[in-house]
């Protein structure tokens, strides 16, 4: 069983590196750049299984 002794066990915002829930001020626009790169690269591929899902209703409906 695992014991939690200190709140410092316990993943949060200022323990997770990536983590970003507001952009503070404090940010350079690098960060805003790797954000930016991250959200196209999943909406590009979110848009790639609309398609295949697309093409594969399309194959089942025109079997023969």
């Amino acid at each position: 069983m695992l014991t939690l002794r200190t709140l410092r066990q316990i993943a949060s915002s200022r323990t997770i590196p990536s983590f970003r829930s507001v952009p503070s001020r404090s940010q350079k626009g690098g960060d805003r750049v790797a954000d930016m790169g991250r959200i196209g690269y999943h909406h590009s591929r979110a848009q790639a299984q609309e398609s295949r899902r697309q093409w594969l209703q399309q194959q089942w409906q025109n079997r023969a």
